[in-house]
């Protein structure tokens, strides 16, 4: 397992995008895809939640199968 490094600002926004997030495995660049299609970039929240993601380090973003948590890089 890859370790991550989440932005702290990623960390306070994400319950804010979680909707965006399911049960299968997910790559960073799929869910950077996923919120510019969702949403306009020219929001400034969801523009800075954009770039807390791009300075994360993480491979894959999923929900666990109970769909209380999120799993990054498994």
């Amino acid at each position: 397992m890859t370790p991550t490094n989440l932005n702290m600002l990623f960390q306070q926004l994400i319950p804010n995008f979680a909707h965006l997030v399911d049960t299968n495995k997910t790559t960073k660049e799929e869910f950077l895809n996923k919120v510019k299609s969702t949403y306009s970039l020219s929001n400034p929240k969801t523009n800075m939640f954009y770039q807390s993601v791009v300075n994360s380090t993480f491979e894959t973003i999923r929900l666990n199968d109970n769909r209380d948590a999120l799993l990054f890089n498994q």
